[in-house]
Order: structure tokens, then C-alpha cells, then sequence
């Protein structure tokens, strides 16, 4: 009994150097993901830049679109799927413009804010956005998330009136 108490004793203690060495993997490969993202976004800005010369007009024209950054610190992206409810939606939006305000994507141009938006969304909100709510293409930000609102707010009310409609069928 007391060799079988060792021997799983020695395989928890292995199991968990194992689980630590795992961790610490994923920290450095998150760490290393984070500089290359950064290094990708202030790449073209720097590229743009001694491109132009010392000219800082157009300078900051061309870098104002390639100044999101992704800090080391940010929380999770936080997605959105097509079964959330107003409530879910209403707290998602709350964290996603939490998320726009980290990484500075309203410093994007309108396409690239709004491809950002989609980034975080399901394959039926994409299709949704796309097909089923009718946005400008270069509507900013904060509108597309209110007509996503409103959108979610209407197929709300079309399933309560269906219920009203069960209610009605069924107690005439």
C-alpha cells in the first residue's frame, strides 16, 4: 500500500511539473504572438514614414491607420454569437468597446473598424450584418452596433407576437 501511496505521489508531482512547464509554453507563445502583432502594425507605419521623408503631414496621415496596438495585458476578445439575448448583447457591446478603446481600432479607417467588428462575430451575425441589417458600408462604429441592437430588438418582438399568435390560435 505505502509503494502504490509513493508511486502516485511521484506521478502527481510529475503531472503537475508537467502542467506548470505547459503553462509557462503557452505564456511565451502569447508573449511572442503580442510582439509580432505589434511588430506587424507599427511595420507598415515605418515603412509608410521613410517612404514620405521627413514630410510629417503626410506622415501622419499614413500612420494614423496603422496605429492599433495590441498590449500585452488586454483581456480576451470577446465574441458574439447569434443566440445571445439583449441582455448578453448589451454586455458584449459594453466589453467590445472596452476592446476598441485597448487596441485603438477606432484610430482605423471605417473599413478596418468595421472588419474588426466582424473578426468577433459568429458566422450568423456576419451573415446578418451583411444580408440582413442594412448599414452603409462606411457607417461608423457605434451605428453598426446600434442597428445590431436594433436588429436583435425587432427579432425579439417578432418571436413574442408568434407567441401571441400560438396563444390566440390555440384558445379560439
Amino acid at each position: 500500500m505505502e509503494k502504490q501511496m509513493e508511486a502516485l505521489t511521484a506521478l502527481l508531482v510529475r503531472q503537475a511539473e508537467s502542467a506548470q512547464r505547459a503553462q509557462e509554453e503557452g505564456q511565451r507563445r502569447e508573449e511572442r504572438l503580442n510582439q509580432l502583432l505589434e511588430h506587424m502594425v507599427a511595420q507598415p507605419s515605418s515603412q509608410s514614414t521613410s517612404r514620405t521623408g521627413s514630410d510629417d503631414t503626410s506622415s501622419s496621415s499614413n500612420t494614423s491607420t496603422h496605429s492599433a496596438r495590441f498590449p500585452a495585458s488586454a483581456a480576451t476578445t470577446p465574441h458574439l454569437t447569434s443566440s445571445a439575448s439583449l441582455r448578453e448583447f448589451d454586455a458584449w457591446r459594453y466589453k467590445f468597446e472596452g476592446y476598441v478603446t485597448l487596441t485603438k481600432i477606432n484610430m482605423l479607417t471605417r473599413t478596418e473598424q468595421r472588419a474588426a467588428l466582424t473578426a468577433v462575430l459568429d458566422d450568423e451575425w456576419t451573415r446578418t450584418l451583411r444580408y440582413g441589417i442594412s448599414v452603409p458600408e462606411d457607417a461608423d462604429l457605434g451605428s453598426i452596433l446600434d442597428a445590431m441592437g436594433e436588429y436583435l430588438r425587432n427579432q425579439r418582438n417578432i418571436i413574442v407576437d408568434r407567441r401571441d399568435f400560438y396563444l390566440c390560435v390555440q384558445s379560439g
